[in-house]
């Protein structure tokens, strides 16, 4: 089994649930994984950060924060994968089963909404800040949560 992390911004989350667009995930290198414990869970931290930090740009760009949602995918589903960052990977064109969601990783949306003006101290808080870890079962409170955030913001489409 592989853990990997798709970064999407809210707003992606809520335009495109359940039919998730394919995109990149990612995901610790194979040798990490096969470390196992809290080796591996290590590796998987350092992936879900390497995968918010790649969608920090769009979500201050939306004004939305960020979703990373946590993954199983089957063992070789990292075929295509290249390094990203040391120990991590990108898994390109990875299409998501709704049901292999494990859990979602978001930013405090209300933080979000207090982060600075200018767009690199904004950058160094999103990448200071912690995720709020939210249930597999939690994703359509979510997913509305995100859609009325979009629709104040005259982002729905």
């Amino acid at each position: 089994m592989i853990r990997a992390y798709l970064p999407l911004t809210g707003i992606e989350l809520a335009r495109q649930w359940p039919a998730l667009a394919p995109a990149v995930a990612l995901a610790p290198g194979r040798s990490q994984r096969a470390l196992g414990g809290e080796e591996a869970e290590v590796w998987e931290y350092r992936a879900m950060l390497a995968a918010a930090a790649s969608i920090a740009e769009d979500a201050l760009a939306a004004g939305c924060p960020r979703a990373v949602l946590a993954c199983d995918f089957p063992d070789g589903a990292d075929t295509a994968a290249v390094p990203v960052t040391e120990g991590v990977v990108a898994i390109p064109e990875t299409v998501v089963d709704p049901a292999r969601v494990v859990s979602v990783h978001i930013d405090d949306p209300e933080g979000f909404g207090l982060l600075p003006e200018d767009r690199a101290q904004a950058l160094a808080a999103l990448a200071e800040s912690d995720l709020l870890w939210f249930d597999s079962g939690e994703v359509g409170d979510l997913v509305e949560l995100f859609g009325q955030l979009g629709a104040d913001d005259g982002l729905e489409g």
